[in-house]
């Protein structure tokens, strides 16, 4: 069996890391009954879907897989005008914000929502693709690109899907661009947080109290936006920016936030001391690196600092771009929320 060495790998690391026996069996037979085909430029979301499993946590699996070294993680750059992969990278630091196809001779600006995929391809220390079969894909490729029929798939793990994977953020803590580039995003959900009078705070409690107050309140923003599917990008003093991929999430998640400070305002019997101010709007952005992390710069990050500024303590507010997005508001419906029209 050619994938011996590669299923063994996997039954070293679920025996060593004790990972989800379920999701992880599901892997280890589908990879002994895989070949070439199924192994080169694996897609997590549509193989979750053959093997009825959740997507985001088979997506969390590969990029562990990936720490682990028994997987290579691909960022795969689609042409925008054939669609036909015209780079490929195993790190961030390699990519680039423009690419070059060589079937089109075109140039094309690269977008973590659109044209950048993220697969998944075995490590060659335990499974190498035939020379045969790559030989094969190569001379298909340029047959569908004369046809013209190249796709996409329709459903696949974008570049802006794999940013927002917890497992991600964590393993891959260092993995980031290199300070020359910046890439596209064009369309995410923005949220920034801040603690109102945190100053005032201070003064009434003191150091020590005050303190503690907002390392929870830390704590209490991190589990709940991880919790709705979004990431934290930084911290800036008491305030938060936060990503999200769909305005629903952040919509659910902001509620969640204020749901919880108000709980937590009663059970220590204050008289509303951790009072959150919330601003949420959606656009295009750009991705650097900043201090050697990922950051998000742009119009819709200010627009959504900015929002932020005008709400008031305990208050959602979000901009025209949200209330736009049907699933958004109905995520926010029976609650008070302020509307900005920008």
């Amino acid at each position: 069996m050619k994938t011996r060495n590669l299923v063994r790998a996997l039954e070293r690391h679920l025996h060593e890391n004790g990972s989800d026996s379920r999701l992880y069996g599901e892997v280890v037979r589908w990879a002994g009954r895989s070949g070439d085909p199924e192994l080169a430029r694996i897609n997590a979301f549509a193989l979750a879907g053959e093997l009825r499993v959740d997507r985001t946590q088979l997506l969390e699996t590969f990029v562990a897989l990936t720490h682990a070294g028994i997987f290579d993680l691909n960022w795969d750059f689609h042409c925008t005008e054939c669609n036909a992969v015209a780079g490929t990278h195993h790190h961030l630091d390699q990519a680039t914000s423009e690419n070059h196809c060589p079937l089109c001779d075109v140039d094309f600006r690269n977008d973590l929502n659109q044209n950048v995929e993220v697969t998944f391809t075995p490590s060659t220390r335990y499974y190498s693709l035939s020379r045969r079969y790559l030989e094969g894909q190569a001379a298909r490729t340029v047959a569908l690109h004369k046809a013209k029929r190249i796709r996409l798939p329709g459903l696949y793990v974008r570049g802006i899907d794999c940013l927002h994977i917890r497992a991600f953020r964590e393993l891959f803590e260092s993995e980031t661009l290199s300070l020359r580039e910046s890439l596209r995003i064009g369309w995410v959900c923005i949220m920034f947080t801040d603690i109102k009078g945190s100053t005032a705070l201070y003064d009434r409690l003191g150091d020590t109290t005050a303190y503690g107050l907002v390392r929870t309140h830390f704590e209490i923003l991190f589990r709940e936006v991880e919790k709705h599917g979004g990431v934290i990008v930084k911290t800036i003093g008491d305030s938060v920016m936060a990503s999200f991929t769909q305005a629903k999430d952040a919509a659910r998640a902001s509620l969640a936030i204020q749901d919880a400070f108000r709980e937590l305002n009663a059970r220590k019997a204050l008289r509303n001391e951790i009072l959150v101010k919330i601003g949420i709007h959606a656009g295009s952005t750009i991705m650097v690196n900043l201090n050697n992390r990922l950051d998000y710069f742009g119009q819709a990050v200010n627009m959504a600092a900015r929002i932020q500024s005008s709400a008031d303590g305990g208050e959602v507010v979000i901009s025209e771009a949200i209330r736009e997005d049907r699933d958004a508001i109905d995520a926010l419906k029976g609650v008070v929320v302020s509307l900005t029209r920008r």
